[in-house]
Formats: C-alpha cells, structure tokens, sequence
C-alpha cells in the first residue's frame, strides 16, 4: 500500500476540486472545514433524535466506524495504490470513486446515493494522493459515518 504512512499534513490541496479551484488550502485544514461542514450538515438531524438516541446506538456507532475503516484500507489503501501505478494518479481516483459508488448500490443504496457516494471518493481519493496517506481520509469517512448513524440515516 502506497498510502500506508504519516500523511503530509501540509501538501496544498486545491478547493473546490482537489487538483484545482478558486483556492489552495493544506490538507489539514482542509481536513477541518470539512469536519465541519459535515458536522453542520448532519447536527440538526442528530438534534432532532435527541440524546437518547446517542446513548442508545453509540457502541453501534463506533462498531460500524470500524468496519469502514476497513473500507478505507480496501478503496483508498489498496486499489488506489494499485491503479495508480497501473494509470496514474488521476485515473486511480476516478476508478476507484466509481467503484465505491456501485459498492454501496450492491448494498441496497439508491443510484442518487451512491452517484453521491461516488462523488464523495472523488474527494476520498484526491485527499489521500495529495496527502500520500488514508489517516486523513479515514479521519474524515469515519466522523461521516458516525454522523449518518447519529442522524438516523443509516438506521
């Protein structure tokens, strides 16, 4: 695996579009304001489940996070390292986050879904090339997932 290291916290990563945008952020900044903007995406919905909700599925919560990280060492560790050396870094992403896309439709998730979750690989993919490493990613995929749980969209 390529990307099984200490990521490089300060590699500029473009925003919107990874490769490219309106402006050049590191990655662990751009690791924050996507936490947050995750966070404040999902906050009202677990609000509105209340905290008896959190109590009840936490363990649930953090259980599931796990097996996703897995998910990350598959897509972002493995794949990833293997089609970019056999296409490129670019190509690698676009593969790979077309490959997580149809991995959650396998698993029962609507096209939108997972044209959404392809696109979100998009971003998995371009964080963990530009950071040379999935700790970014699985940082962020997991706080995603626990989010989704919290929210009541994954239960």
């Amino acid at each position: 695996m390529l990307y099984a290291k200490k990521p490089h916290w300060n590699e500029k990563i473009g925003i919107p579009f990874i490769w490219s945008g309106f402006r050049q952020s590191k990655v662990n900044y751009f690791l924050l304001i996507a936490i947050g903007a995750i966070s404040f995406t999902f906050m009202p919905f677990v609000i509105r489940n209340g905290w008896s909700n959190v109590q009840e599925i936490w363990l649930f919560a953090i259980a599931f996070s796990i097996i996703n990280v897995l998910e990350e060492i598959i897509w972002r560790g493995m794949l990833l390292s293997r089609f970019s050396e056999q296409l490129g870094d670019k190509w690698a992403v676009i593969v790979t986050s077309a490959g997580f896309g149809l991995q959650h439709y396998s698993l029962g998730f609507s096209w939108g879904v997972c044209i959404a979750y392809a696109l979100g690989g998009l971003y998995f993919g371009g964080i963990t090339i530009k950071s040379k490493s999935i700790i970014p990613v699985v940082i962020w995929h997991t706080w995603i997932n626990v989010l989704m749980i919290f929210s009541g969209f994954l239960l």
